[in-house]
């Protein structure tokens, strides 16, 4: 995901600076060749139009930019959807176009929702990948839990790659939060 961690989606676009998305905790660690985020986010918008405006993938451009291809392989009802996603990551002088096949599970709710993706190693730029979304109310406003756990299957460069990963992942989370509540304070009657 300019973006390590698009996860379609995946992984997110705000523009912090003009966003009211409270991030109330981010942290981004490394075990070995896995990358971990966590995120709570706290996003001035209804947890329903919030989870409405990620769960459609053609959203995904608008809410962070660095993705710049998405396309829907296969869908099953508004339950399940294949999803190839390709974002571009810049990290200091290094960019990288990441591709990524995904399985993605949806679940929607009357107060919000969650999503669920799986990466396809066989067609992606990552060896594993998995990702989960949870978007619930908290009062007129979306309490959005984000976790990831992502394995790239190219080449990090050991003495400062690990560094340039942690700063995109936490930097696209940070975007894509911003970019959910821009988009769903558009919707009509979405904003608290």
């Amino acid at each position: 995901m300019r973006t390590w961690l698009c996860l379609p989606l995946i992984l997110l676009t705000l523009v912090a600076t003009t966003s009211a998305a409270e991030i109330q905790s981010l942290q981004v660690t490394r075990s070995g060749t896995r990358y971990h985020v966590d995120m709570q986010v706290r996003l001035q918008a209804t947890a329903t139009a919030s989870y409405a405006v990620f769960a459609a993938p053609g959203n995904l451009p608008r809410i962070n930019p660095a993705v710049r291809q998405v396309r829907i392989i296969e869908q099953h009802a508004d339950v399940q959807a294949r999803i190839y996603t390709e974002v571009r990551v810049c990290a200091l002088l290094y960019c990288k176009t990441l591709r990524q096949m995904q399985d993605m599970r949806y679940a929607a709710r009357p107060d919000g929702g969650d999503l669920h993706a799986e990466v396809l190693p066989a067609q992606s730029d990552f060896s594993y990948g998995r990702a989960d979304w949870q978007f619930r109310p908290a009062g007129a406003a979306t309490q959005l839990h984000f976790s990831a756990e992502l394995e790239p299957a190219f080449w990090v460069p050991p003495l400062i790659g690990p560094w340039l990963v942690e700063r995109s992942l936490r930097e696209e989370a940070e975007r894509t939060s911003a970019g959910i509540e821009r988009l769903a304070t558009l919707a009509p009657g979405a904003a608290p």
